[in-house]
């Protein structure tokens, strides 16, 4: 099922938002009354990631289901996430949502790719008042810290976390972080020393999905989503130490949410990487989804 070298046809919706030039992307299903939107993680942008294509080719073969996939350019796509927050990304999506509803799709669904599912986890804040959706999905919730831990190094990743604590509190937050002071592959991205503490450190705004967060941390996110939600970690992640059990993790998770709001689909997708490019890997992830909307969207 795989769709990483194939063409693919999509529909361009131009839509208003605090973005400028702000468009979505629509493929599968022609019309559809429902919408997945698909959220990409760090230094993705529309069509990075293949899978969006393929579960569209799914769900496209469930005419009752009815839902066609969105992706689209956030203010943080590609290099853009340096010196901007999750908080950025819930007003961006938040107006897509609006304009979903604005056009007649009954059902949104949110489905967080990496650090879109960070955004999803943002996006249940209440503080923001976002849109309303209908559902859920983070696949590859992964914590940053410990994936840049793998890159970089503990030792490094303490210092440069030290350092970027003491220009916070310098106020130097807006200020770029040192390039040899960040993992190797974000040498070439411009990050600011807020952003960067975000992500990397254990008390970060950004740290949601941390296997050392207490529990009385970790819970007041899980508490707070209301509507239906399906977990997928990869089993393989490349970006999750080795040591983590990542079943355990998510049923831990599911324990935390409120009755009847985790799926019991959740769980982790077999052999799959990161951004589950594994063809049975796809696969799973496709007619897991398929199955999830099926149960839990009505």
């Amino acid at each position: 099922m795989s769709t990483t070298s194939s063409t693919f046809t999509t529909t361009v919706h131009p839509f208003p938002s605090s973005t400028s030039n702000a468009c979505a992307y629509e493929i599968g299903r022609p019309n559809a009354k429902n919408a997945l939107v698909f959220i990409g993680g760090l230094g993705d942008g529309p069509h990075t990631v293949p899978y969006p294509r393929a579960l569209a080719k799914r769900l496209d073969q469930e005419p009752a289901l009815d839902f066609s996939v969105f992706e689209f350019r956030l203010s943080s796509s590609f290099s853009g996430f340096g010196f901007l927050k999750l908080a950025d990304d819930v007003a961006d999506i938040s107006a897509l949502v609006n304009y979903l509803r604005s056009i007649g799709k009954e059902r949104v669904v949110l489905m967080g790719h990496s650090t879109g599912s960070q955004d999803c986890a943002e996006y249940t804040l209440p503080a923001h008042n976002a849109s309303s959706v209908d559902g859920y999905i983070l696949q590859a919730p992964v914590c940053d810290s410990d994936a840049f831990a793998l890159e970089m190094g503990h030792d490094k990743l303490h210092e440069s976390v030290s350092v970027a604590k003491r220009l916070l509190e310098q106020g130097k937050g807006h200020e770029r972080m040192d390039i040899d002071l960040v993992t190797p592959s974000m040498k070439n991205t411009p990050i600011s020393v807020w952003r960067w503490y975000s992500l990397a450190a254990s008390d970060g705004q950004d740290n949601y999905f941390s296997p050392s967060l207490s529990r009385g941390v970790a819970s007041s996110f899980w508490a707070r989503i209301d509507k239906p939600l399906l977990i997928l970690h990869s089993g393989n992640d490349e970006y999750v130490p080795a040591l983590i059990d990542k079943d355990a993790l998510v049923k831990e998770w599911m324990g935390m949410c409120q009755p009847g709001i985790a799926s019991d689909l959740s769980g982790t997708i077999p052999g799959a990487g990161h951004r589950v490019e594994e063809p049975e890997a796809e696969e799973y992830l496709c007619e897991t989804v398929r199955k999830f909307l099926i149960q839990n969207i009505k």
